[in-house]
């Protein structure tokens, strides 16, 4: 049998059990936000709800290794799911925003531990020749559930409590599944430590980038489907949209690493990080702030090029992540490149935190329009500093470049890369 075909195979009870989590995980950033907009919160409130969310998910990969280790991966992942479960069934059951923002930081250290385990269960228990071409499947698996993810909120548009309950039940699947699966779990590996100066000293295009896509991708897809529900946008409409950036990132996600394999990847990175700032111009440009603009065209036929434009949106912004890691462990040496990886993680869950927040002070200050110019001057200014990286920094040697692997910042372990060199020697 094809050692591929035969390691999926032992491993199907794993992936079965990641792409439930990846499901509701996805779904959940749509839903929470619908929640907040439901039950009358504002928006500086709502923005708490990623911040809290990525503030526990960067506690939780830098502290649940410890943990994970005392009690095994099984009872860790299923203790974790649990508390995902308890945390869904208490949204559908509470109103108190300071207690909602606990249980959207419980659920953040409960994900990072998921995915660590996952990730780190696939990588030691797949041979070092296939690792790649694994993960990358798993990368693909968890791409086509974050599409997929959506489905959850059109299916549940005029009850939120009932999507909840379809929440938990897929955390209650994964558990099923992974307490029945007959694969060993991983020992767990030491985990690296931030080295934020030293990594911005090999790769500053990589550091500010990961922050910047940090900022806007957790505007884009948590504060941004509260904005367009308090506008009176239906539940259906925003899980459409996010659907169109999630299968952006599908279609893009190869073609642009097998490219910037091919040619120097600093220019793949400026052509990227350009094509999203101009998207995100025309939004900022076109946006109104009350959803008139909005209204006029899903009632036209530019409603399908509005979708094309998300698409390509969440191909070059979602995109950038395994991009930006990559360029980074290009020009990091080789006993600092797990380090440089975990300092990206640890920059764009930054980002994740400050984007909410920022965003629901500037329309405090400058109204409902300033969210979108803050998106844009998020990308422009990254696009800016890429453009110096590319005419000032000198470029890496053939030898020193690494081969593109699609990750996704999902954990510690996910992210990180060997170099080609070590993978040959």
């Amino acid at each position: 049998m094809n050692p591929i075909k035969a390691q999926l195979l032992t491993l199907r009870s794993l992936f079965a059990a990641m792409a439930s989590i990846q499901l509701v995980t996805a779904a959940s950033g749509t839903i929470v936000a619908l929640y907040f907009a439901e039950t009358g919160a504002s928006q500086a409130e709502a923005a708490l709800a990623p911040a809290f969310y990525s503030l526990g998910f960067l506690a939780g990969c830098f502290y649940v290794s410890k943990w994970i280790s005392e009690i095994g991966h099984i009872r860790a992942l299923a203790a974790s799911a649990a508390i995902c479960i308890a945390s869904a069934l208490l949204f559908s059951a509470i109103e108190s925003v300071p207690a909602l923002l606990a249980i959207r930081f419980a659920t953040g250290v409960a994900t990072a531990a998921i995915f660590a385990i996952g990730d780190a269960w696939i990588s030691d228990t797949v041979s070092s020749s296939s690792r790649g071409r694994m993960l990358a499947i798993y990368a693909v698996v968890l791409g086509f559930m974050s599409v997929g993810s959506q489905i959850l909120v059109i299916v549940t548009p005029g009850d939120l409590n009932q999507a909840f309950v379809l929440v938990s039940l897929c955390y209650c699947l994964a558990i099923v599944v992974i307490a029945a699966t007959r694969t060993n779990p991983p020992q767990i590996r030491a985990s690296a430590t931030v080295r934020l100066t030293e990594t911005f000293g090999y790769s500053p295009t990589a550091v500010v980038g990961v922050f910047s896509v940090g900022i806007v991708s957790a505007i884009l897809l948590s504060v941004a489907p509260f904005r367009a529900a308090k506008l009176g946008i239906e539940a259906t409409e925003i899980a459409y949209l996010i659907g169109a950036l999630y299968l952006g990132r599908i279609l893009f996600q190869y073609p642009l690493g097998w490219l910037s394999d091919q040619v120097d990847r600093r220019l793949v990175i400026l052509a990227v990080s350009a094509v999203t700032a101009v998207l995100l111009l025309i939004v900022a440009t076109l946006s109104t702030g009350d959803g008139t603009f909005y209204s006029r065209l899903s009632e036209s036929s530019a409603y399908f090029v509005a979708i094309g434009g998300f698409i390509l949106l969440g191909g070059s912004l979602l995109t950038m992540y395994s991009l930006l890691v990559a360029q980074a462990i290009d020009r990091t040496p080789s006993d600092y490149a797990a380090s440089s990886s975990v300092t990206l993680l640890f920059a764009f869950t930054l980002g994740g935190i400050a984007g909410p927040i920022i965003a629901s002070l500037s329309s405090l200050v400058f109204g409902n329009t300033a969210m979108g110019w803050l998106n844009f001057a998020a990308m422009f200014g990254f696009c800016l500093t890429s453009a110096w990286a590319y005419r000032f920094l000198p470029a890496v040697t053939g030898e020193e470049q690494t081969q593109f692997a699609l990750v996704e910042p999902t954990s510690v372990e996910n992210a990180t890369v060997e170099k080609q060199a070590e993978e040959s020697s």
